[in-house]
């Protein structure tokens, strides 16, 4: 008997009763079927129980993109605990805010990653490695291999409700630290089972996972397989070739990927004009535009190959599609709706605009988080009442405003014009000019300094950086993104970094951000 969806963890059990045989990752030469995922998963929620983790914990997950990650996300979802995946390319500063933000109890990590670290002080900490490292702020070390063959079975917990906090997933906001916006289990199910849909997945897909699963694109992957029981090829390596070997060996059937992605591939199309990718079935994008030329140069190298592209935010997970049958109407064109979703454009004032206005996005629907951890003022500038909804019904839905302006065509169909923000998108990821500033100025010769994207075709756009030194401090662009880089991942670090003698100012004082973005415009 089939379990009705509401968790992913359902959905284990679900394709534990069709195929507990079949292969849910595969990791280069390692290959986990769903029944080890529920062993493993099950064994490793005894110990964190035993270490007195229970519901709504919080458990960080600092761990390379591995069947270890696997395991763990779905450890902490059977011990009703909420996961936290910590992105494997941030610095000590982001994990440690992270860590701090939420509360992490306990953490799980790679050895060499937290090596030499100073972090929040833990009672307890899950190791992947060798030997523990050498760190002070965890009073027990515990090894995750270890934890993974206990042998025991989680002890019976009470199951977690659709609508329980399931993961926080941290991104960049429009100013300082990222902030983690709160994801229910309805939230992962229904994501699961939307793209799924639309995609026509089943279990004879195969995906190749290249995208970081700390963030929600990459997590689907592994949810919608999970919930058709597929399998999930995770590839760490982006070089070009290594690429191409995966999906030729793997037979893969789909590719998610962030426009930076599809250049790389692109790289291989000598060779895959030459021997055609036959099994590929489907590519999806998503996290900004894909350049013209390169979603022309795709589109003939993969004849037979569907390209879906999609939009959405992470507050929402996904808001619009364009099916491959529809792509020549253009980069801007975001399609419509995702099944099971609501998209409506908006005035200042919450009406509805016409058809051919400009307009804000917003949505409603089952995919719409729950906010942001321990922020309630952003939370109520972004998760707001239906504004067109009956009033009765006002205060007990929230939908999400994204914050982008759009105009809906007469034939329905959503074009992309630009954000109200400032957020930077780059390389797939959102970057916010705050914490890329606050990250310049802690360089002890940095005196003030303002960041900000310029459209750049291949990453979307590139960070553009203008600084002022210390009391004339004499030092290098060079040396400032080199200081910069030891703080931060390398999507983060501006690709143009110029130093002046002193930022303009406005008239009450204010950097002249207006000025600056003008005149290194280009």
């Amino acid at each position: 008997m089939l379990h009705p969806e509401f968790t992913i963890n359902h959905m284990l059990l679900n394709v534990l009763e069709r195929s507990p045989d079949k292969e849910y990752i595969v990791e280069g030469d390692r290959r986990f079927s769903y029944g080890m995922l529920e062993r493993q998963a099950s064994s490793l929620a005894h110990v964190l129980k035993q270490h007195g983790i229970v519901r709504d914990d919080r458990v960080g997950i600092y761990l390379d993109k591995s069947w270890e990650a696997v395991v763990s996300i779905m450890a902490v979802v059977q011990v009703g605990a909420v996961f936290v995946n910590i992105g494997p390319l941030l610095k000590e500063l982001q994990v440690r805010h992270i860590m701090n933000n939420c509360g992490v109890r306990l953490l799980i990590a790679d050895a060499d990653k937290v090596e030499g670290l100073t972090l929040p002080e833990l009672d307890v900490a899950f190791y992947r490695g060798e030997s523990p490292p050498e760190c002070s702020w965890a009073k027990e070390w515990v090894s995750l291999d270890d934890a993974f063959d206990s042998g025991t079975e989680c002890p019976s917990v009470t199951p977690a409700n659709e609508t329980d906090l399931a993961t926080i997933i941290y991104t960049s906001g429009s100013t300082g630290l990222p902030k983690g916006i709160m994801i229910s289990h309805r939230n992962l199910a229904a994501g699961a089972q939307i793209v799924s849909s639309y995609l026509e997945n089943t279990a004879d897909d195969r995906l190749i996972c290249a995208l970081p699963i700390n963030l929600d694109y990459g997590l689907n992957q592994l949810t919608t397989m999970l919930r058709v029981g597929g399998t999930v090829v995770l590839q760490r390596s982006l070089l070009p070739g290594e690429i191409l070997k995966t999906l030729r060996n793997e037979r893969i059937t789909g590719m998610a990927g962030m426009p930076p992605l599809w250049t790389i591939l692109l790289q291989c199309r000598r060779s895959i004009e030459r021997e055609p990718l036959q099994h590929l079935r489907y590519l999806s994008n998503s996290g900004g535009t894909i350049p013209q030329t390169n979603l022309d140069t795709l589109r003939g190298m993969l004849p037979d190959t569907k390209i879906y592209l999609m939009y959405g935010l992470t507050e929402a997970f996904r808001a619009t599609y364009l099916p491959p049958e529809e792509i020549d109407r253009g980069p801007e064109c975001i399609g419509r709706a995702i099944p099971n979703t609501d998209i409506r454009v908006v005035d200042q004032d919450g009406h509805e605009v016409a058809p051919g206005e400009e307009g804000e996005l917003i949505q409603r629907g089952p995919t719409v988080a729950l906010g942001y951890w321990g922020d309630e003022e952003k939370t109520a500038s972004v998760y707001r009442p239906n504004p067109l909804g009956p009033p009765e019904l006002a205060h007990h839905e929230q939908v999400v405003y994204s914050g982008d302006l759009v105009r809906r065509g007469d034939d329905g169909f959503l074009y992309f014009l630009g954000r109200r923000d400032e957020l930077i998108k780059t390389q797939g990821y959102r970057v916010s000019p705050g914490e890329v500033e606050s990250l310049l100025t802690g360089i002890p010769e940095v005196s003030e300094a303002v960041a900000f994207g310029r459209h750049d075709e291949m990453m979307g756009q590139k960070i553009v950086a203008i600084v002022s030194t210390l009391n004339g401090a004499d030092c290098s662009s060079e040396y400032i993104r080199r200081s910069f880089s030891e703080n931060a991942p390398h999507y983060m670090v501006p690709k143009e970094v110029h130093i002046i003698g002193e930022l303009p100012k406005t008239a009450t004082g204010k950097i002249d951000r207006s000025a600056l973005k003008n005149e290194y415009a280009s």
